[in-house]
Formats: C-alpha cells, structure tokens, sequence
C-alpha cells in the first residue's frame, strides 16, 4: 500500500525511548515496520500517532488493516471508514476497505469501495482489476469483463487479470475468448498452473481434448499437488475412453482433497463404466455426503442401484436426480424432473 499521506507538522513518539519525531517520520517508519512484518512495532507507532492526533487518516487506514490481518474485521472497517470520514478522496483506503468487503462475500459494498477509487482515479488498474473479482462473483459476467478489460487497458502485462478475464470468458461459455485470455496469461507468466489447468478446461469444451490432456500435464508439473488438475485430467482421460487412467486421477485428487465431491462423483462414473457397482455406488454416496445438492450423483446412484438389483432405492434415487417419465394414457407422457432446476 503506498497511499498519499496527508501533511501534518505535529510530532508524535515513535516508540518507547526515542525522541519526538514529526508524523509524516513516525507514519514512514512504520510503514517500514508494516511492511517488513514488524506488525506489532508498526501498530505500536500508529496508535501514538492517534494519541496525538485521533483523526490522523493514514494511521488509522494502515492500523485498520493491520486489524483485518489479525482477524479484527469490525474493527477493521470501522477503522477505516473513519479514516475516510476525515480523507474521502483517499484511493488506498476506498482499495483496501473493497479488498476487505471481497475476502468477506460482501460483494455489492466491495463493488460500492472500489467505485469510489475508480471515481478518484479512473485508470486506477487494481482497482478495475478487483471490482471484476467481485462482479464475477456476483455473477454479473458481462460488467465484470468490462472492468478487466479496463485494468488491461491501463496495466496489459498482469496475468492474473488475463486469467480472471479468461475465467470469466469461460464461464459464460466464449471459449475462444477465454483460450485468447489464458494464453495471454502465460506469455507473461509460464509457471502459472491454474491457469494451464484452466485452459485445458477450455480446451476440452472445444473437444481438443490431447491438448487439454497436455495442459493438465504442465499443470501438474508445475504443482503437483494441485488437486483440481488431477481431477480434470480424469474427466479428459474418461473422454477418450482411458478409464482405468482416468480413475486413477480421481484417486490422486482425492488423496489430495478428501472431501472433493466431484472427484468422488466422477471416480463414481469411472467405476461404473468398469462394472464395479459396488465402489462405483460408494462414491456415489460418498459424494453426496460431502454436497447433498448433487442432483447427478443421485441420479447416477439411482441407476447403479438399479443395476446391483436394489429396485426401491435405486428408483427412488433416479426420481431425485434424473427425475422420472410416468406413463399416463389420458394425458401422455408427462416429464417430472424431480428436485433438479
């Protein structure tokens, strides 16, 4: 954070035993402090910042997040809507009460907080950037690209904005825009392994499937433990028909992430292509367990039930995934979906 400090010729201690020093030197050493981690020493020149002058705006900014690190996130918000009581047109401190509105889910006041930097500094880069973030999460796709599109104009060489530009491309199903974005991604950073893992995702959608194949490889390379990579590669590898491979992923995914559902759902359906009913139905359950909404896995359950012979369960299982026909001979046939949207 490098916010422009308002002056001030007042003097505060620095800390215990050393000579007054003006604000503007007390706030620069803790910011020093700050960031080389020397958080407490840094707290401790803030707060005699504030005994002196109580409305000092970047003492109480920098001490406000200084609280949300340490998990203080009232306190944290509190402090720094204060600070920006005294200094409305302070740009860090609009940025980073947005950063704290986003890690919390508190999208449309993060989007209001990086608005308000956006308005002081229009090309502000990170502060696009971020509003994108909490768009997206928000599920307004079309704004959130925008926004990355407006970072990238101001700042083309950040390749998480490239990938979060892709992601969001991906999402709304423009593969060719989201391949562009990660590509782009990875000329700047070629280590990046989510964002190989996702173009490989991107890839697969657009049934190039060897070369999602060989994106999920580098991925894994460069992060071997990188559960999501080993999950994908499973749904690539059951594609081309490799099952026995394609199951082994989903083992190593969940030897990575226990309580990855969709790895026991797909290790489910590879199973279930095997003939192994039995654990097929087991991870099945075991997925459902993890995320009881899984409306597939249910009704993939149903029918490997149905297939161990297990007829009331089995059916009821397929009626609360798949849904079922019923025959009706004065109205037809009348398609019931059960639980699923």
């Amino acid at each position: 954070m490098s916010p422009k400090d308002p002056k001030n010729s007042q003097e505060a201690s620095a800390s215990q035993g050393q000579p007054h020093m003006s604000i503007q030197d007390g706030l620069s050493l803790a910011k020093q402090h700050q960031s080389a981690g020397r958080i407490g020493e840094a707290e401790q020149i803030y707060r005699q910042i504030l005994e002196v002058e109580p409305n000092q705006p970047v003492a109480l900014h920098l001490l406000g997040v200084i609280a949300y690190m340490a998990g203080q996130t009232d306190i944290s918000i509190q402090l720094i809507r204060t600070a920006l009581s005294h200094e409305p047109g302070y740009l860090s401190a609009h940025s980073n009460l947005g950063n704290v509105f986003l890690d919390l889910g508190k999208f449309d006041e993060a989007i209001a907080s990086y608005g308000q930097a956006i308005t002081i500094k229009p090309d502000h880069a990170v502060a696009h950037a971020n509003l994108g973030l909490a768009l997206q999460k928000s599920g307004k796709l079309d704004e959130a690209i925008s926004s990355y599109c407006s970072s990238l104009h101001s700042d083309p060489n950040v390749a998480n904005t490239h990938y979060n530009l892709g992601n969001a491309y991906l999402h709304k199903g423009e593969l060719d825009a989201s391949v562009k974005s990660y590509r782009k991604a990875l000329v700047i950073r070629p280590d990046f392994a989510e964002v190989h893992c996702n173009l490989g995702s991107a890839l697969k959608n657009q049934g190039l499937v060897d070369d999602a194949i060989a994106c999920y490889h580098q991925a894994i390379a460069l992060k071997p433990d990188y559960a999501d990579a080993h999950n994908n590669l499973g749904t690539a590898l059951q594609k081309l028909g490799n099952v026995e491979e394609a199951a082994n992923s989903y083992r190593k995914a969940l030897s990575l992430r226990a309580n990855f559902a969709d790895a026991h759902s797909n290790l489910g359906s590879a199973l279930w292509s095997l003939r192994k009913l039995k654990e097929a139905a087991a991870s099945y359950r075991m997925a459902l367990e993890i995320d009881p909404s899984m409306n597939e896995a249910a009704g993939s359950l149903g029918s490997v039930l149905l297939g161990m012979g297990k007829t009331k369960e089995g059916l009821a299982m397929e009626k609360s995934g798949f849904g079922v026909i019923n025959f009706d001979t004065r109205k037809g046939v009348d398609y019931s979906f059960g639980d699923k949207p």
